[in-house]
């Protein structure tokens, strides 16, 4: 059995070092590249095409969230696990929306961060139920993942809505309530909920978060953090 390839991105050398030497230790995992810096992390998993991206969400030089955005593009085969210090709700929803399958603190123990990696290589996500949003982070990373999988299903469920219905998604995927919505476009707010009704049933969803992630999914739109912090149902 191949072992997991595993990329170690993070700018402090004694933590990668550190790291290493933990995973060394595992038979089925294999350390074959490490990254300093945000710029530096693309080239490396372009050299060393890895099963496993552990991933600081801050690093001096480069955009972590475009790095994951354009790791999942170019490398869809290499899954990102955050691994990070910072574990505030909007890193949680950014990490998710970027396209991340794991977000792991820093502060875990080896063996937790080792079920982690497992996890996310045969398929699944994984995050940590002690911090901010986990259950949010699950649904945005199981959102992805089904998009990047059956992306034709997707597209048509979304070619399916109305001039209407897009509209109103797009302003419930800003964040808007009900009320907003209504109030923007100038229709009652009975009349969006039966819009906002006909949309689930299009795209086989049962709440307005699932209906916006699945819009965000297919235009690479990113209001996730607003719109979860609204909490708002139908």
């Amino acid at each position: 059995m191949m072992p997991i390839k595993v990329v170690i991105a993070d700018d402090h050398a004694l933590f990668r070092d550190g790291l290493k030497r933990i995973l060394s230790l595992e038979k089925d995992i294999l350390v074959v590249g490490e990254a300093a810096t945000g710029d530096d992390v693309i080239k490396v998993v372009e050299r060393t095409k890895p099963d496993i991206l552990l991933l600081d969400l801050k690093m001096p030089k480069g955009d972590v969230v475009q790095n994951l955005l354009e790791v999942g593009a170019k490398y869809p085969s290499t899954r990102v696990i955050i691994l990070t210090a910072f574990s505030e709700e909007e890193s949680v929803l950014d990490a998710g929306k970027g396209g991340a399958r794991g977000f792991v603190p820093k502060g875990v123990p080896s063996t937790t961060l080792l079920q982690a990696i497992k996890a996310v290589h045969q398929g699944a996500s994984w995050t940590d139920k002690e911090i901010p949003s986990w259950e949010t982070f699950e649904e945005i990373a199981h959102g992805q993942s089904l998009a990047r999988e059956a992306p034709t299903q997707f597209d048509e469920s979304i070619r399916s809505l109305t001039k209407r219905e897009m509209e109103i998604l797009r302003l419930v995927a800003e964040g808007l309530t009900n009320e907003e919505i209504g109030k923007k476009i100038f229709i009652s707010e009975k009349t969006v909920k039966t819009h906002l009704t006909n949309i689930f049933d299009k795209l086989k969803v049962n709440n307005r978060f699932k209906a916006a992630l699945m819009l965000m999914g297919q235009s690479g739109e990113s209001n996730t953090a607003n719109w979860s912090r609204s909490g708002r149902g139908r």
